[in-house]
């Protein structure tokens, strides 16, 4: 069958018609329909440097020049919206869930279906998963949320998760190679955790991921490179962009926080160990917490982290914290540096920079002055666990200086599932930035400086 374009229907549109035939219909044979979305608009409404700003490079250790000599000011809208059902039955022992995405579209974006007439293939599946409540125990299955820690894996993956009273494990295949000779290169993760509650006010998670594949080691690399064969590059400290080489990383945490009346505490700690092609051999860490009180409808927080860097990148020691797959927010971070109210759109999607790490020094303060406006400051140190080295034609450099930033931000509730954000961030940058800027003297020229809004509805 065609349509008036003559184009075929493909397998997805018509799942995604069968999905909406599915929400519309009557529920049948005692199943229960429920329905839900998150359509957001998002506009950068100035920026002095565009390229900076349109990231996501933060991760890669090699060299990206995105600062110009002058201001390069942008302005863009873009929307991504989110559709999902859950589907249940049986009292709620079994639940479908299905969610569709069109992300991160900008306004006037040809290649999205963005521009005159719309008509864009931009539909993608996010979440397709079963959910079985079976006795004291849950069964998930498929292509499912991943929560493990927001600084190191919190994004979407398949997998089987497990959960039986406190106890959770599961296993999750990030990536995948069909191959004739062995099917051991593939990307495969086994997560434990555990939580508890030692005092009422107090929770706390032991967890540990092994992420292991059986791909590209140092010696395989030589011999491609010797018959004139380019291996996969890897381009960054990021662990998903190193599939197809051989790995074993080791990543043990504990977080958690606690209360005591106004006051309040949250923490995390991460150690890794392991080893990538055979020879190089990870051991970064991390650790955050945050400190905070809250009195008359406001709220005071300090956060502290610091993930470790790299002090070598060319010896066999991969001492700089790495990250699985996930995305740091503005709100508890940078909004310079990270992902603010402009979705998909920024530096760095994890909590660090390059093989160097970070050290992050932030209090934030919010104040609810309605029961539907909230505004909020904060002021940050920024630094790398350590130096940043690069060369030009002015000579070499190495510095750990990030800077200072400020941040302002504002959120109106327009109505009851109807949120208007604007925030703004500006950092006066020190040298270590000048790595990013097209001339290298050393000397960091220009400070950076954004202003977002969104418009959200959610129900």
């Amino acid at each position: 069958m065609k349509d008036l374009s003559g184009k075929l229907f493909s397998g997805q549109t018509f799942l995604i018609l069968l999905v909406l035939v599915l929400m519309c219909s009557q529920p049948a044979q005692a199943a229960d329909f429920t329905f839900h979305g998150d359509f957001s608009h998002s506009f950068r409404l100035y920026s002095n440097q565009s390229k900076f700003f349109a990231g996501d490079f933060g991760y890669k250790t090699s060299r990206t020049a995105a600062i110009a000599d002058d201001t390069t000011s942008d302005f863009f809208g873009l929307f991504k919206y989110r559709l999902w059902t859950e589907i249940s039955s049986d009292n709620g022992a079994v639940k479908g869930v299905y969610a569709l995405e069109v992300g991160n579209i900008h306004f006037g974006d040809a290649n999205k279906g963005g521009n005159f007439s719309g008509d864009g293939i931009n539909v993608e599946t996010r979440w397709a998963y079963t959910d079985l409540n079976l006795a004291s125990s849950r069964i998930r299955l498929g292509l499912q949320p991943v929560k493990i820690n927001k600084f190191f894996w919190k994004e979407t993956a398949a997998g089987v998760n497990f959960k039986l009273g406190n106890l959770e494990t599961a296993w999750y295949r990030g990536y995948e190679v069909v191959s004739d000779d062995s099917a051991s290169h593939d990307l495969d993760a086994f997560y434990l955790r555990y939580d508890f509650k030692p005092v009422p006010e107090t929770k706390i998670g032991l967890f540990g991921v092994w992420l292991t594949s059986d791909g590209l080691t140092d010696s395989d690399v030589d011999a491609l490179n010797a018959a004139g064969e380019n291996a996969p590059a890897i381009s960054g400290n990021y662990l998903k962009k190193m599939t197809q080489y051989d790995l074993d990383l080791y990543t043990f945490g504990i977080d958690g926080g606690m209360k005591n009346g106004d006051l309040f505490i949250n923490w995390d700690l991460m150690l890794q160990t392991g080893k990538l092609a055979e020879e190089k051999d990870f051991g970064g860490y991390f650790l955050h917490f945050d400190v905070g009180t809250r009195f008359d409808n406001s709220k005071l927080t300090y956060t502290f982290w610091y993930a470790s860097g790299d002090d070598d990148g060319t010896d066999q020691d991969m001492d700089a914290f790495i990250a699985v797959d996930c995305d740091t927010k503005a709100s508890i971070s940078s909004v310079v540096l990270f992902e603010g109210a402009v979705e998909d759109t920024y530096f760095s999607a994890v909590p660090y920079i390059q093989d160097k790490g970070l050290i992050l020094n932030r209090i934030g303060y919010e104040q609810s002055l309605s029961d539907k406006l909230n505004v909020g400051a904060a002021a940050l140190y920024l630094m790398t666990a350590e130096e940043v080295e690069y060369g030009g034609e002015f000579g070499q450099f190495k510095d750990d200086k990030i800077g200072v930033e400020f941040d302002l931000f504002a959120r109106y509730k327009l109505l009851n599932h109807l949120e208007l954000t604007v925030e703004m961030g500006y950092l006066f940058a020190d040298d270590a930035m000048d790595y990013y800027e097209t001339d290298n003297d050393g000397k960091a020229d220009s400070d950076l400086y954004v202003v977002n809004s969104k418009i959200r509805y959610k129900f």
